[in-house]
């Protein structure tokens, strides 16, 4: 096999903030996939916070094959379907003002109120605002439309991140039906045009919100024709070249590089932002070993005061996992002491008094790898998915 030598530009540590998209490094594979991927369907991309899903989406926005158009939008922060709508709207009349393209659809409903909003909602000529399934029906239309007479092969992909929390504020803000409608006008668009693809992100898994939903009554399956994706950390190899690079950007002495670059790396699981980070809080006037890594790691994460949101992981197991909070404890707490476990080593640990249906904790382990506290091993046992989290939960809770 040919070696392939990678070239990493310098660069500082800058945890939590934008890079540049030559700094996401450690990603060009995986996103060659994912356009291969792209020409046949959608992607939905679900994995941890802060383990690069955004950083994915901004190179792939900044560098798409030449035969696609990109949009790109969190749509964490949209609240109703028509604020949705209209952002689709506004992100595709921008994307294809580029090619010199018009929304032909959406111009003539628009009439010559077209871009003007009331609160931020596209407006009819009559002054009230669009309604958000014809918004969005038109401008899927016209971008297929637009990628036709592009010619064979062009397609545009909207890139929207956090769509579970969109899914989650519509609910609230307006209904569960409404939110039920946006999934179903989402499924039904992306099978009408074939020129348009979705690349889809969560970090709180959509089943959350579809098991929410379906309380409700909702039965449909809006994620059967999209391919799956869970990045995961960097390999090995980019997670200790990218920690080398930021040691040696930010000034950090080192009597042995490549020793602490693995030991940095492999401490926080070959996160990007947790070596970011990791590396910004080393302290420049003394020379840095594997050991005062390690130990600046435990003050970091558990400092009263620490901003690694890893408090995260135990908080949301009560809005979540409801009744099973204490049985997910449990497990958690069994598997970060003794991982790993297989299945029965875990029921001896949390079902001391018989009272633990095996059902029911056969479920429990299934969501608990689904939101990635957990993994399972090609030996059907039990580990953490990320050793950091691992880590911090045996700290936090004082596990031996």
């Amino acid at each position: 096999m040919r070696h392939v030598k990678y070239h990493h530009p310098q660069m500082s540590s800058n945890p939590g903030g934008q890079l540049a998209p030559n700094q996401i490094v450690g990603r060009d594979d995986l996103i060659a996939s994912m356009w291969s991927v792209l020409k046949g369907r959608s992607i939905y991309m679900n994995d941890l916070r802060r383990i690069g899903k955004t950083q994915i989406m901004v190179k792939m926005h900044a560098a798409p094959p030449a035969d696609w158009v990109t949009a790109k939008c969190d749509l964490g922060g949209i609240h109703t379907a028509a604020e949705f709508a209209t952002q689709a709207y506004r992100l595709s009349a921008a994307a294809l003002s580029r090619t010199t393209r018009v929304l032909r659809s959406m111009h003539k409903l628009l009439g010559q109120a077209g871009g003007l909003e009331i609160a931020g909602l596209v407006k009819l000529p009559d002054g009230t605002p669009a309604p958000w399934k014809e918004v969005l029906r038109r401008t899927f239309a016209d971008i297929e439309e637009a990628m036709c007479d592009q010619g064979p092969g062009h397609r545009m992909l909207f890139l929207w991140d956090e769509v579970p929390f969109l899914l989650s504020n519509i609910s609230h803000r307006e209904s569960p039906e409404v939110a039920m409608q946006v999934l179903d006008m989402l499924r039904a668009l992306g099978q009408d045009h074939d020129r348009i693809r979705l690349l889809l992100t969560g970090s709180i898994g959509l089943h959350h919100v579809l098991t929410g939903l379906k309380a409700q009554g909702y039965n449909g399956s809006p994620l059967n024709r999209m391919d799956h994706i869970q990045p995961g950390p960097l390999t090995p190899k980019h997670g200790v070249e990218l920690a080398r690079t930021l040691l040696q950007g930010d000034g950090i002495r080192c009597d042995d590089w490549d020793r602490c670059a693995t030991e940095l790396a492999s401490a926080v699981g070959h996160v990007p932002f947790y070596i970011h980070r990791l590396v910004s809080r080393l302290p420049k006037a003394d020379a840095t070993t594997p050991k005062t890594i390690q130990d600046l790691l435990d003050r970091e994460i558990t400092a009263d005061t620490n901003d690694w949101d890893l408090q995260h992981y135990r908080d949301r197991l009560r809005p979540y996992y409801g009744p099973d909070e204490k049985l997910a404890l449990g497990v958690l707490d069994a598997v970060a002491v003794n991982e790993p476990l297989d299945f029965q080593a875990i029921r001896r640990e949390v079902n001391m008094s018989g009272a633990v249906d095996d059902e029911r904790l056969r479920a429990l382990l299934k969501l608990l790898c689904q939101d990635h506290y957990l993994t399972r091993t090609p030996e059907n046992q039990y580990r953490f998915y990320l050793s950091l989290i691992r880590r911090w939960w045996r700290l936090n809770r004082s596990l031996s």
